[in-house]
């Protein structure tokens, strides 16, 4: 009985000292996590975007290249920069004498100005390649990964982080073959066309004829600045006259036949409207054949004589001078049969001229009671015509244009 009571009372501590032991294993508090050594990363607030802090691309003009050729590389990287914190690249790796991107070789290169647009910033470069290994001909050459060093650095406490790493991926190239096996030679054929070259043939023929256009009027001005230089040398006569040029007369011409045309219209034509209208034609005809006219300086006031044409000329100092001339209808058709006259247009104004030459002699020294108005009308309109047309072409430009024509079409 003792001995039974004895065993009982042990195993009764023992299961009362296990179930103690049991109780106090599941009531005692979870032990503390050991440091990792990396804070956790902090969940983005209301409004923010998780991201990271820097992103790099890069691409070429060229996806397939030959052995030396050269070509483009962009490489770009986005880092963010906030009040808080900013991304510091460590672009002296980046510069065109440091990177290495074996096989291919930097031949030269450029840092792009930086684009800032909140919250990142962009750097770019820009490299100029090529490929100088042999053994790569019809292969697929990739540009190698390229590792990015940068590192993040804290405004408020101005700390630095430790040096992180950015890794590019490579980039395929395709490396073409120099020549075609079947080749026996390595010269590359002309990309030219019949096309291409009768447009610059025609791109030269216009250069060049503008160009001996240029020369022409250069070759004039030179000629006009010879003649005035040397006659500024000569000894001048004071009673010496410069002649009117043929513009200053056409136009003193064309004045004098619109003064008659429009007294005419009120009072008729009168033997003197007529006389004085056909002193302008004679002018004016006399200047279509190239001939000279008389021409005499007066003093304001000195009346005109039958036959005579007052013409002012001078902008500060103002002349007159009494022109006049003694050209017929038959002198002016005799120049026209024997081709004195040149071009068809000229032939014409000579024409009309003629025509109210022949008109306005017939209404003066006929003896009909009453001239024709409206024939003598209509003959001075086609010679006032055939006048401006004259004028138009006796300035210099024009003599110029058309002598440079003449010669060519060996006139």
């Amino acid at each position: 009985m003792t001995r039974t009571l004895r065993v009982a009372f042990i195993a009764g501590a023992v299961g009362f000292m296990a179930a103690a032991a049991a109780i106090a294993q599941t009531a005692a508090p979870a032990a503390p996590a050991a440091p990792t050594g990396r804070a956790p990363a902090r969940a983005p607030r209301q409004g923010e975007v998780a991201s990271d802090p820097i992103r790099c691309w890069w691409k070429t003009d060229k996806t397939a290249i030959r052995v030396g050729e050269r070509f483009k590389l962009v490489l770009t990287c986005g880092v963010v920069e906030t009040t808080g914190l900013t991304v510091v690249p460590a672009v002296n790796q980046l510069e065109p004498g440091a990177i290495s991107l074996t096989p291919f070789e930097a031949v030269s290169g450029v840092r792009l100005d930086d684009v800032v647009v909140a919250p990142w910033r962009y750097v770019q470069y820009e490299y100029t390649m090529r490929l100088l290994s042999e053994g790569f001909f019809g292969q697929d050459v990739s540009i190698p990964s390229l590792t990015v060093t940068y590192n993040l650095q804290s405004a408020g406490a101005g700390s630095e982080g430790r040096d992180q790493t950015y890794l590019l991926p490579p980039l395929p190239m395709r490396v073409l073959s120099v020549v075609p096996r079947a080749a026996d030679d390595i010269r590359d054929a002309s990309t030219q066309t019949f096309a291409g070259v009768e447009t610059r043939r025609f791109r030269s023929t216009l250069a060049t004829v503008a160009a001996w256009t240029a020369f022409a009027f250069a070759a004039v001005f030179v000629g006009l600045a010879l003649v005035r230089a040397t006659g500024q040398l000569r000894t001048r006569d004071t009673k010496a006259v410069r002649p009117l040029p043929a513009p200053s007369l056409l136009a003193g011409c064309l004045r004098a036949l619109r003064d008659a045309r429009s007294e005419a219209a009120q009072a008729g034509w009168t033997p003197e409207l007529r006389s004085r209208a056909m002193a302008a034609l004679r002018i004016a005809g006399a200047l279509a054949l190239g001939r000279t006219v008389a021409q005499q300086y007066v003093e304001n006031g000195t009346p005109e004589r039958p036959g005579q044409l007052s013409v002012r000329t001078g902008l500060l100092r103002r002349k007159r001078a009494l022109v006049s001339a003694a050209t017929t209808p038959m002198a002016i058709a005799g120049r026209l049969g024997n081709g004195k006259v040149r071009g068809a247009q000229a032939r014409v104004n000579a024409e009309q001229i003629a025509d109210a030459l022949k008109v306005f002699g017939a209404a003066t020294y006929t003896r009909a009671a009453e001239p024709d108005s409206l024939t003598l009308n209509s003959a001075l309109d086609n010679a006032v015509s055939a006048i401006r047309r004259l004028r138009v072409s006796s300035f210099w430009p024009m003599r110029t244009a058309n002598a440079v024509a003449r010669s060519f079409l060996g006139a």
